[in-house]
């Protein structure tokens, strides 16, 4: 999305311009009259007054804030070059400098990159204006205080800080430092990694793998969209479904994902965009027009993680037969069918009442014998 940031100049320079085309346009053309030309039209952001003066400046606010160019939100980055037409056509980009030529600090190309990847969309008016601040500070303040003398046309005068931001509301000079703070911390080279779990894996049980994206000074990077994609294996999605890509924001400590393999090799590959280490910047074909750059110049950040999984270990169970509880009439039973039935029917209570049956039995053959012993006894 591209991005630009700047102040818009005076609508009598942007009149003559037009004019000039337009009798260009007219000289050459013989088939009616040339199309109306585009207008300037602001996203978000603040107006502040009385604007920064300078040689021919009539304008009598600044705007702080985006602008909408090809019906995207954008920013500029050449203060007090015309503001772009809602049309406005550019070349293609270049490492972002600052509007003196020269090349931009490494930490304030990496904060550049950073806050138009995380900011760029905004629709906060004080985040707009604290943001456009800031890009025109690190892009066009002052190299010498000479470039802060009124009397520069608009090629030669330097964006004056401290001027503009005593002019934003108490909101958008909170923004501010906020957004300076954010980038310090969170700005590139950013770096992602994805860890596979230790130990075995079996295929359709789950186990945590995590994802991790850090900044420059190692720290986790929360809310980073990040599209995950699993081979041979499945992942809880946002829903909570089983999904095979999604996704899914980071936060600052490691992302845990549960992955359940589906296959003997699971993998799981990510991709998200993280801040380039210089934005790139887009030259207007109309030369006296702000440059702008693109979301952040951001590139493309991947990783990836694998390991193996065995299926499931198998089990083997034992089925006892079932035994008739009767045998059909005529039929003998074997041997071990009819034990078996007997231990099926002795169970329990059976065998207490088998017991008590023998003894009775064996109490009644000993009481016969020894009547019959006392019987002889008298006879003889």
């Amino acid at each position: 999305m591209p991005v630009l940031t700047g102040k818009q100049l005076s609508s009598v320079r942007r009149l003559g311009v037009g004019l000039a085309v337009t009798a260009v346009v007219a000289g050459v053309s013989l088939a009616g009259a040339p199309s109306a030309a585009a207008a300037v039209q602001r996203g978000v952001g603040h107006e502040t007054t009385p604007a920064q003066p300078y040689l021919d400046n009539p304008d009598p606010a600044d705007w702080l804030g985006s602008y909408v160019v090809g019906g995207k939100q954008v920013w500029c980055v050449q203060f007090a070059h015309l503001a772009p037409d809602s049309d406005e056509q550019y070349q293609p980009g270049a490492a972002l400098k600052t509007k003196w030529g020269t090349d931009l600090p490494a930490d304030v190309a990496a904060d550049i990159s950073y806050l138009l990847l995380r900011h760029a969309g905004t629709t906060s008016q004080d985040e707009a204006a604290a943001l456009a601040h800031l890009l025109h500070s690190w892009t066009a303040g002052p190299q010498n205080p000479a470039q802060l003398d009124p009397s520069n046309d608009f090629r030669h005068i330097a964006y004056d800080a401290p001027f503009h931001l005593s002019k934003l509301p108490a909101g958008a000079q909170a923004k501010v430092q906020e957004l300076r703070a954010d980038a310090e911390a969170n700005r590139g080279p950013w770096t992602a990694a994805v860890t596979a779990p230790e130990g075995a894996q079996t295929i359709g049980v789950a186990a945590d793998w995590t994802i991790t994206v850090n900044n420059a000074a190692g720290t986790g990077v929360a809310e980073v969209p990040v599209t995950i994609d699993a081979v041979d294996a499945t992942f809880t999605g946002p829903d909570g479904e089983q999904v095979t890509t999604a996704t899914l924001p980071t936060t600052e400590e490691p992302l845990a994902l549960a992955v359940t393999p589906t296959g003997a090799a699971p993998r799981i590959d990510i991709t998200l965009a993280s801040p380039a280490e210089v934005p790139v910047v887009r030259q207007a074909v109309e030369v006296d027009t702000q440059r702008i750059v693109s979301t952040g110049g951001e590139k493309e950040l991947t990783a990836n993680a694998e390991t193996t999984a065995s299926p499931p270990p198998t089990t083997t169970t034992t089925t006892t037969p079932q035994l008739p509880s009767t045998i059909p009439a005529g039929d003998t039973p074997g041997t071990p069918v009819a034990q078996a039935t007997v231990a099926q029917q002795m169970s329990g209570g059976g065998w207490i009442a088998l017991v008590a049956v023998v003894l009775a039995v064996t109490l009644l053959t000993v009481h016969l014998a020894r009547r019959r012993a006392a019987g002889d006894h008298r006879r003889g």
